[in-house]
């Protein structure tokens, strides 16, 4: 099974993912992405304006897809092809 990492940034601050998770492929990588930034959103907003980035990446360190949401306003799912 391959291992993703979800880095998270939250209007500026950035945490980085050490550890990963062991998924069976993208689209559970995706799902799980989606549902992080969903109990990121729902969380009291630390100022007016947010911007929430989820940056999923493989073991080699490459993106594989980014979920970037601003004011609690979905903007966009991008995935990356090699």
């Amino acid at each position: 099974m391959p291992r993703f990492f979800f880095d998270l940034s939250d209007t500026g601050d950035v945490y980085h993912d050490a550890r990963g998770a062991l998924l069976p492929g993208i689209e559970s990588a995706k799902e799980r992405a989606l549902e992080m930034v969903r109990k990121l959103v729902a969380g009291p907003p630390a100022t007016k304006y947010r911007d929430l980035v989820c940056t999923v990446r493989d073991f080699n360190g490459g993106q594989i897809m980014q979920i970037r949401i601003e004011f609690g306003t979905p903007v966009g799912i991008y995935e990356i092809s090699n």
